[in-house]
């Protein structure tokens, strides 16, 4: 998937495939300091993994995971007409694949 493929909807396997452990990246979003949309976007993509079971031994509810994806949709002053957690997993996808 390219940077530009914004119309590319991946499923939550497709959009994590790549994604880091759950203790390692809950280890990344512990330690960082600043809270951009980098940090917003990785704590919404693993919420969302484990909302989805992605991540044995790690939970999260759906709701929550609505919510974080609702905040970074508000953060990229996001207007699409979609599911908030489809987003994170497009957002998510995109940005794993230039930065992985």
């Amino acid at each position: 998937m390219s940077e530009h493929d914004v119309m590319h909807w991946p499923n939550a396997i497709e959009a994590y495939a790549a994604a880091p452990e759950p203790h390692s990246e809950l280890m990344w979003l512990s330690t960082t300091e600043e809270r951009g949309r980098e940090w917003w976007l990785r704590r919404a993509a693993l919420t969302d993994r484990m909302a989805h079971g992605l991540t044995p031994g790690y939970t999260a509810s759906r709701s929550n995971a609505l919510d974080l994806a609702s905040r970074l949709m508000a953060i990229d002053g996001a207007v699409v007409g979609c599911n908030p957690r489809a987003y994170v997993r497009q957002q998510y996808a995109l940005w794993a694949a230039t930065n992985r």
